[in-house]
C-alpha cells in the first residue's frame, strides 16, 4: 500500500464518519447537534467566522481549482 491509497483510504473514512454523523443528527431523537448549528455557533463570533471562512477556502483550493 503506497501513500496515495492510504490517504484516500483516510479521506473515505473520514467522509463516511461525516456522512454518518449527519445522518445521526436528523433523527427524531439526536444525540448529536445538526451541522448547521454547530456552523452557526461557530460563526457567532468574529474569530469563528474567520475560521469558517478560512476552512471554506482551503477546501475549495485543495479540492475543486485543481
Amino acid at each position: 500500500m503506497n501513500a496515495q491509497t492510504l490517504s484516500d483510504a483516510l479521506w473515505a473514512a473520514l467522509a463516511a464518519l461525516l456522512v454518518a454523523a449527519v445522518a445521526l443528527s436528523h433523527r427524531p431523537r439526536p444525540r448529536l447537534e445538526r451541522l448547521s448549528v454547530l456552523v452557526r455557533h461557530l460563526e457567532a463570533n468574529r474569530v469563528g467566522y474567520v475560521a469558517v471562512l478560512v476552512a471554506w477556502m482551503w477546501v475549495g483550493w485543495h479540492f475543486f481549482a485543481r
